[in-house]
């Protein structure tokens, strides 16, 4: 029942966002308010556990795509940079914000993985600029601009595209960010 209780939220949220009620959960259940409340004594503790798994399941994903030694370097640190779990709520970028402003103990999870975790990245540009793929430069810097950049999608999401999933800003905004570290050839960049 757990489960379905967190996919019906995550249901709610992706039509909602973070203002579903419930009331609005329970009857997309068809259970009772009461019956939710025995698996989830309050909504935060909905939205926690969302996150929580969201998070556990990028970690999970993290290292299967760092075993995968068939990637070569420059995919696999674009794949694990624009990496969400499969169903993620959040997927809207103003969903972030949302959260950020309404939630902010759930916010605080979300922050902290944001701003930590980053040792797998660092061995893959690591690896990269060994290789010759990426060229030398300052990793720590690299780190704060696409946390920069993450929050500046958030904070002002794209003018004129209020709608742009996640996935797709992640997308584009990792694409610029790795253009600038791969190494260059005589005939320009790759």
């Amino acid at each position: 029942m757990k489960n379905r209780i967190v996919q019906a939220a995550i249901q709610e949220i992706t039509l909602r966002g973070l203002r579903f009620s419930i009331r609005d959960l329970a009857h997309r259940l068809g259970i009772s308010t009461k019956t939710l409340y025995q698996h989830f004594p309050a909504k935060e503790q909905i939205v926690s556990y969302i996150v929580e798994q969201s998070i556990r399941q990028m970690k999970d994903q993290e290292q299967e795509l760092m075993s995968n030694i068939a990637l070569p370097v420059k995919q696999k640190l674009f794949d694990a940079l624009v990496m969400l779990p499969q169903g993620f709520a959040f997927s809207d970028i103003r969903l972030l914000k949302e959260l950020q402003n309404a939630y902010p103990d759930q916010w605080v999870i979300v922050d902290g993985y944001i701003n930590q975790g980053w040792d797998n990245i660092r061995l893959l540009i690591q690896e990269g600029i060994t290789s010759g793929d990426f060229r030398p430069f300052d990793i720590e810097i690299f780190i704060s601009v696409y946390i920069g950049a993450l929050y500046q999608l958030m904070d002002h999401g794209i003018a004129g595209h209020n709608c742009v999933s996640l996935e797709k800003a992640l997308s584009q905004m990792v694409d610029f960010l790795l253009r600038g570290i791969y190494q260059t050839q005589a005939s320009g960049m790759e």
